[in-house]
């Protein structure tokens, strides 16, 4: 029996629709919007003049003020014929780039150079997309001198003040003093803090800030804004030292006060062992002479109320022998000192 011309056409369709669902079942959305793109099929690799996010290390900051040395890679979009290859800012503050040539840069902040690249683009491109990124900030030092970990050179990265460029370096040591020197080119203006001062040739303002202040919140003036070519000197801590027969034997900060009595240092040090000779210890004191002033130091009698407590001055030394070792010299105990490696700061 032949079948009609209807239900021929009607099968032909069907047939058609079988051989089209394989065709269909390939063709999806892909998580990125494109259609077409097989399920099991490698997405394409991201064209050469399509930015990637950056790292974290080169992260745009478009505040920052550009200076001669910083290192900046510069992308126009959907321009194939220029290379978003890293150049460096020259010292007469330009910087060459492909079709528009020599630009100046230095002295502007990223965004501003951003919009002078896309006004200057223009001319070549009708809605020319431009971005500026640093790779390497070079051209605002800061020099970070005495007790941080990691003394040196640091960059600014944008505004930073007196405790994140501290971070910088590493942080305070455990000797540092409670104030820090900072020293600027009156050409970046004064020093905002009070008791700032211009040096005698005129040409740097001179400041001491109290760190400590600015850690525990009582000065939050005083954590200013650092500029380029600051220089930031952390003196050592004025220090006490406690020698021989005690349990923590070290150096020992005077955070506050310039003095700081017998008992007080015998208790830092943890107190004194079961050899030690309280009646014979004794105190050095640097006298600006070669050799130390002896001072006696009867712990014994001091810790009983039968003599007064004595006054320890920055850098005097409390050494208590013990029973067979009364006869130690003072050069023998300063030695001792400059042994340095199992030397013990406590604060």
């Amino acid at each position: 029996m032949h079948k009609s011309p209807a239900k021929l056409i009607l099968f032909s369709l069907c047939f058609q629709g079988l051989m089209l669902i394989p065709a269909s079942a390939q063709s999806v959305v892909a998580a990125d919007g494109r259609v077409g793109t097989p399920l099991n099929a490698p997405l394409p690799s991201t064209p050469a003049n399509v930015p990637t996010t950056p790292s974290a290390a080169a992260t745009n900051v478009t505040s920052y003020v550009l200076g001669p040395e910083d290192q900046i890679t510069v992308r126009v979009f959907a321009a194939d014929d220029i290379p978003d290859k890293p150049v460096q800012i020259d010292n007469d503050g330009t910087v060459t780039l492909p079709m528009i040539g020599q630009v100046h840069a230095a002295g502007l902040t990223v965004e501003q150079l951003q919009a002078n690249l896309i006004a200057a683009y223009k001319k070549y491109f009708k809605d020319p997309q431009v971005t500026v990124q640093v790779n390497d900030f070079r051209s605002q030092p800061v020099s970070v001198a005495g007790n941080v970990t990691t003394p040196g050179v640091v960059q600014l990265r944008g505004n930073r003040n007196l405790m994140e460029v501290i971070g910088q370096a590493g942080g305070l040591r455990a000797d540092a003093g409670d104030s820090v020197l900072i020293t600027r080119n009156l050409s970046e203006g004064p020093i905002p803090v009070a008791g700032a001062f211009t040096d005698a040739t005129g040409k740097y303002s001179v400041a001491h800030i109290d760190i400590r202040s600015v850690m525990n919140g009582k000065d939050p003036e005083g954590n200013i804004l650092i500029k380029p070519h600051d220089v930031i000197t952390v003196p050592r801590a004025r220090m006490i030292y406690v020698l021989g027969n005690v349990t923590r034997p070290g150096g020992y900060v005077l955070t506050e006060n310039e003095t700081m009595s017998l008992t007080q240092a015998i208790a830092l040090a943890g107190g004194w062992d079961h050899m030690a000779a309280l009646s014979s210890a004794r105190v050095l004191r640097a006298d600006g002479g070669p050799e130390r002033e002896q001072i006696p130091a009867n712990v014994k009698k001091i810790m009983e109320n039968k003599s007064p407590d004595l006054q320890l001055r920055p850098d005097d030394i409390l050494y208590v022998p013990n029973s067979m070792g009364k006869q130690i010299g003072a050069r023998g105990i300063e030695a001792a000192i400059g042994i340095g490696t199992g030397f013990l700061i406590w604060r």
